[in-house]
This record gives structure tokens, sequence and C-alpha cells, in this order.
């Protein structure tokens, strides 16, 4: 059959002239059997950028007729960004909302673009921010969606509303600007407020708003359960297991079995133990640690050996491969696994035996690294700890007596009892490796979380911030510290290997940063390298900025990926590195589980074998970046809507803090919340404001300024539940 190269060369080539697939078939002499293959072929050709279809669905070169292939991202306000599928067309251009034609946010389209909008070497230079938040003032020719190759979505969820004598559904993503009429009889059941799915059974256009039926209802808005199920169908999360799945579980044994631990290390003996949050439910990674002669240590990463219960392409594993990803909403998980793996079998829960891979490193009285051995092991965990009692532990207090043995045969002091003190010799090793990375140039971006309080019901009670402090820090090097044995060892016997890949920001990334720096008060030296950046982070820490500044700087990096290819970690300074510690909620740690597991057990010594791992690789690390920032996107979605619902109720005013200067006013993040939201300028009623980007800050009357990275008292001026957005007004302003 023609390939995709041939394909290419032949439409591009001066003889071609448009015609359909099936004649470039004919043209091309692809043989009948092989024609619904080669359809295939063409189709996934054009959803990459390279040809698109025409009148009469002649195919053609985009470039010979002025159109692009890309995905249509749109803004609340009513207009939108293409981004072309191929790198060689160039940025984001602005779509108006009158030349969005039929598509909606997420869509891959056609576009027609004039060819001034093509990158030329006169254009090259051009910075990409000139196309960026742009409303209808364009100079340029615009860009016009003529056709929808995909849809992102034929459902949409949202909140089901009466207005006047028309029911409509208001999305529950605000990119998604345009209401859904309902017409009578396609309620499903519904009633006004509550929270359903629609499906799209007319699309809009320029004059015309789309409509469909209502095929699922969740229940009121507001609701926690409503919420829940419907962010899960919002974000297409798998949330019930298939029967299959279930019943492959219900056949998985009770308890680890005695011929489970033939050819497995017996570390039943050493002391091991978990450190995890107060709430977590499932175990997947245990630490031990002893000192050694020569002053340096000996430090153990157990981890839960998943991939000896779950068999590649089996239904767990199909099940898991398609869920990427454990999700976390407010009151409940959705696990990767089964519950049986998950809290049962594959979780190391105390004084019971368990199934590991261990990563036993060594490391000098210094923190450097002498080596590490990767083997499979069984272990039995001597106790839970969670954050709070290690932290209480490193503060200087004492583990209740009937939990600290006294051995006097090993020379424990009955005073400081021996978890105790080991968990303080722990913490001098984390703090020693700490110190290494950072001079590496490791990141270490200080932003709290917002952790949702709720009661019995479901209901929000609070607002918890939550830093990561030396118990976090202790588990996190550990387990940074194992990943990277793990990548080193399967670089090193030239094994398969999924990358937990972090790139560089970009440079005009970074010059924005240092210029908002600088519109602070403080410089970022050029050219921004890793120790530069963390420099600057020390230099300003607990400085009254300094969370915008991390705020701002997390921004500015990219997002970590998973590649089948060895690629470096920016952040954390590594130059190898992967994911091993979490294989009950990563599926790409699985993987890294199997590879060891088949590497041990001689199956990669098949060449057909590494070649399946060489062709499945690359789709899977796809598939799981793509299912991790789904579950990132859901779990934030949920999380800022409740807070929405629970501030919007605050009366009394709130410390913010000013974290941009726009057109429009400010926008603020609120300090005991972490809830961002807006101050509009004709809410400052005691001037005209103008915007001063060098300053970062509105300028009005009397020299008055709000600048970025200021606090102000702000109160809840207006809330809209349904579009998710929350106003505020300064309060003592004058």
């Amino acid at each position: 059959m023609a390939t995709e190269g041939e394909i290419l060369k032949f439409v591009r080539s001066r003889k071609y002239t448009p015609m359909t697939a099936e004649e470039l078939a004919g043209r091309l002499n692809v043989p009948s059997s092989e024609r619904e293959e080669f359809r295939r072929l063409v189709r996934e050709i054009e959803v990459a950028g390279e040809l698109v279809e025409v009148k009469k669905r002649q195919l053609a070169d985009p470039e010979r007729v002025d159109l692009v292939v890309g995905t249509l991202l749109c803004n609340p306000r009513g207009f939108g960004f293409l981004r072309p599928a191929r790198e060689r067309d160039g940025e984001d251009r602005y779509v108006s909302g009158e030349n969005m034609s039929s598509a909606m946010h997420g869509d891959l389209v056609v576009a027609r673009m004039p060819p001034s909008l093509r990158p030329s070497p006169e254009r090259a230079g051009r910075k990409r921010e000139r196309f960026h938040g742009r409303g209808r003032g364009t100079f340029e020719p615009e860009i016009k969606v003529v056709s929808v190759l995909r849809r992102a979505r034929t459902e949409i969820v949202g909140t089901l509303r009466r207005e006047g004598h028309v029911r409509v559904v208001i999305p529950d993503d605000p990119r998604l600007f345009r209401d859904i009429v309902v017409a009578q009889g396609d309620e499903g059941g519904a009633r006004e407020d509550d929270k359903v799915a629609v499906r799209i059974t007319v699309w809009p256009t320029r004059h015309i708003s789309p409509a469909g039926e209502i095929v699922a209802v969740f229940g009121p808005r507001g609701r926690l359960e409503a919420e829940r199920l419907s962010v899960a169908r919002e974000f297409n999360l798998r949330m019930d297991f298939p029967p299959e799945v279930a019943r492959t579980a219900e056949a998985l044994p009770q308890h680890v079995e005695p011929s489970d631990l033939a050819g497995r290390q017996d570390l039943t003996g050493e002391t091991i133990f978990t450190i995890d949050p107060p709430d977590a439910r499932d175990f997947d990674d245990a630490v031990s640690l002893r000192r050694i002669a020569d002053g340096g240590w000996e430090l153990g990463v157990h981890i839960a050996d998943v991939s000896h219960y779950v068999p590649p392409d089996g239904a767990i594993d199909l099940e898991a491969r398609a869920r990427g990803t454990s999700v976390y909403l407010p009151g409940q998980v959705l696990p990767m696994l089964p519950e049986k793996l998950s809290n049962g079998l594959c979780s190391l829960r105390p004084h019971e035996i368990r199934l590991t891979k261990t990563a036993r490193m060594k490391f000098a009285s210094d923190g450097s690294v002498r080596g590490a051995e990767i083997f499979p092991s069984f272990i039995r965990s001597a106790r839970r700890f969670n954050y709070d009692e290690v932290q209480a532990v490193l503060d200087g207090g004492r583990l209740p007596e009937s939990e600290e043995p006294f051995d006097v045969a090993h020379g424990h002091d009955p005073v400081e009892g021996p978890l105790a003190a080991l968990l303080r010799t722990m913490n001098e090793l984390a703090e020693l490796l700490r110190h290494g990375r950072r001079a590496q140039g490791m990141l270490e971006m200080d932003i709290p979380e917002a952790h949702i309080l709720t009661d019995e019901q479901g209901r929000t009670t609070g607002v918890e911030l939550r830093r990561g402090n030396a118990s976090h820090r202790l588990i996190e090097q550990f387990m940074l510290a194992a990943n990277e044995a793990v990548a080193n060892y399967l670089l090193k016997h030239k094994l398969p290997y999924i990358a937990r890949a972090h790139d560089e920001p970009e440079e005009k990334a970074i010059e924005e940063f240092r210029d908002m720096a600088r519109a602070l008060g403080h410089t970022l030296p050029n050219p921004g390298t890793r120790q530069q950046i963390q420099r600057f982070l020390a230099r300003t820490a607990g400085k009254p900025e300094a969370p915008v500044l991390n705020y701002l700087l997390l921004r500015s990096m990219k997002i970590a990926q998973y590649v089948a290819e060895d690629q470096p970690h920016y952040a954390i300074a590594a130059p190898h590195y992967l994911h091993f510690t979490s294989p009950i909620r990563r599926y790409p740690d699985l993987l890294a589980h199997r590879i060891l597991q088949e590497s041990w057990s001689g199956r990669l010594r098949d060449p057909e074998r590494r070649t399946w791992w060489t062709q499945n690789l690359p789709a899977w690390t796809t598939r799981s970046t793509e299912t991790e920032r789904t579950a990132d996107e859901a779990e934030r979605a949920i999380n800022t809507r409740r807070l929405l619902e629970f501030v919007s109720q605050r009366k009394e005013p709130m410390k913010a803090l000013i974290t941009a200067a726009e057109n429009y006013g400010l926008r603020v993040q609120v300090c005991d919340y972490l809830l961002g939201g807006i101050v509009r300028i004709s809410s400052l009623s005691d001037g005209f404001y103008r915007v001063n980007r060098e300053r970062g800050s509105l300028t009005g009357p009397g020299r008055r300024e709000y600048k970025v990275g200021q606090t102000i008292s702000v109160r809840v001026l207006r809330y809209d539940p349904f579009k998710h957005q929350i106003e505020f007004e300064v309060q003592n302003e004058k």
C-alpha cells in the first residue's frame, strides 16, 4: 500500500490536481483489498494538517488552497484562536466569533488562512504575543473556519435554566460560550437548576444557537454528588469498572501466597514503614534506612509490586491503561485499579506481607550517590505513619510509648525511642539530598494547596491551606532518589524506557516573568538558568510579593509529560528520570515495574518482545500524558467550583493578592482560599484608572495605584454560579 510519504509527494507535485480519496488510490495503484486501510491513512494525514478536503470531497495541499488545519481554542468573551496542527503553519491566530462557523471550543477545524498570515522568513521573528489577547480591532486579514474536521465533544455538561419561554443548558465550561437550547419534550425529566448532560443535535451558526436533548440528569446544582457526577461526565472519567474487570479482580487471592515469595529477597526482618497523608487509603511506597560503617547511609524504597497481579493486556491492564491515573475528587477517589488491588493486595498495610520491588541506594556521608541495586522483594510494614505524626517528631515531639519499643540491645535511648530516632536520621539524609539537588538547580516553589473540608453530607465547611514541610520533603527526596535510580538502571541495561520529561521554559516565557519581577522591584539575571531562578526564589522568600512571584514562575514553566525516550527533567535538575514509585495510581509506573519484571525473567531477551515494547510505548506514553492532564483539569474544576460556592457566601472582607493588571481591571487571588477572581475598573468608584503595564499596575487619581504583588481588602460583589466566575470590589479604597 502507498505510504504517507508517497501520498504527500504526489499531492505536492506540480502535476497534481484535486481528486477524491478513491481517485487518489487509483492513481497510486492501491489494490482494492487495501482501499479501506488507505482511506484511514488519508484521514490520519488530514488530522495532522497535511491534507484538506475541498469541494466535492476532493483532497488538496492546504497551502495551495490557503487553508490550514488546527484546534479552535475559545475565550469566554466570545472569540478564539486557531492553533495550527503543523508547527510550520506558525503561531496561534485570532478568530472572531463571527468567523467560527459551527465550531466550538476544542474542535479540530479547517480554516481559511490568507497568504499574508502564513509564516515567511521576513515574518519569522515576529513575537507570539502579537496574536494573543487581541479583540476585534485586528488590522490583519482574519482567519475564517470553513469546516469542522473532528468534534471535541458531542455532549456538553451544564445547568438547565429557563430564560423566558425557552429552556437552555448553560455549559459548565465557560469557553463554550453559547447556551444550548432544549426544546419542550427533550428535557429528559430534568428540572430547572439540575446539572445535566445535553447531546448536541443542531450545531451553531453565526445567527443560530446550538440545540440539543438532555441525555443524563445528575441532580440539583450545588449538591456534591451532582457536582461529582457532572464533572466525571464532562471530562469522560470512568466511574465504575466493567464487569469483566470486576470478575478478574474478584478471582485474585485474598492474601499473598507462599509461592509468590519465590525468587524475592526477604526484607521482613528490616524496620520498614509507610508515610502518607492522614486521609490516604492506599499505600504503595514504604521506606527504610540504616547507617553504614563509613558514616554513609543505605536507603531502601520499597514499592508495591502491582505488575505481579496485573499481566499485560489482561482485563485489568486494559482498563488501567484507559484510565491512566487515579482521579481524586472531594470525598471520592476514582481509582486506576480495582479496590481489591489498590486497597488490598497491593496496599502496603502494616503487619501484612506484601510483594514489592526495592530500590536500595547507598549514599556517602555528604549525600552523594555511591550506587544502587533494584530487585524483587517482600516486606512487612511495621507501621503506618502520616505526615502530621512525622512532622511532630521532626519538630522535637515524641511518639506514644506504646508505639516506641525500647531495645536496650541496640542502644536506643528510652527517651528518644527507636522510631523517632530513625525518622530524625531519615530527615538528616533527606535534607542532604535536597541541598544537593538545589545545588544542581532544582526549583522549589512555595505554592500552597487549598484543601476543601467537608461534613458528613459532603457540604463544604472550610478551606485548609497546606504547605509542604519537612515530612513531605523527606518522602519527596526519597522517591526522587528511587525514581532516578530506576531510570539509570533501565538505561544502563538498555531496556525499554518511559521518561518523565520536563522541557526548559521558552525564552519568551522567562523574559515575561523577568519583566513582571522587575515591576515588583526584583531582578532576575539573564539568561535565567535554573541556579539563577533558585537563588532568585531564595532571595524573595518571605516577602509579601513572594506568593505571586512563585505563582507567575509556575505559569512560565512547561508541563511535564511522559515520553518513550530518554529526556531530562528540568525542574528537578535530573538528566534521567522516570516514575516508578506509584504503580497503584499511575500507569507509567506500572509499565516501569513490568519492564523490570520482564528483564529479570529473561523475556526481554526475545527481539520480538523488545519490538513489541518499541511499537507500543509511544502510544501508551501519549495516552498517559493525556489522562493525567484530564485528571488534573477535572480535579481543578470541581475544587474551584466548590471554592467559588463557598467564598461567594462570605459577607466579610477578605485579604487578596493582586496577580495581574489588565485593561478591564485587576486579577486577584483571595489569600485564605487561593481562589482567583477579578476587580473591574468600573467598580473603582473614586475616579478614572488606566493600565501601566511597565509597572504592572492600575493608576488612578491622586497617584493611587493598585500594583501586582500588593495585598488589598476585597468583598464579593457578584457571583455567576453558571459561568463559575466571581467579581470582587475593593474595600476601604478611599
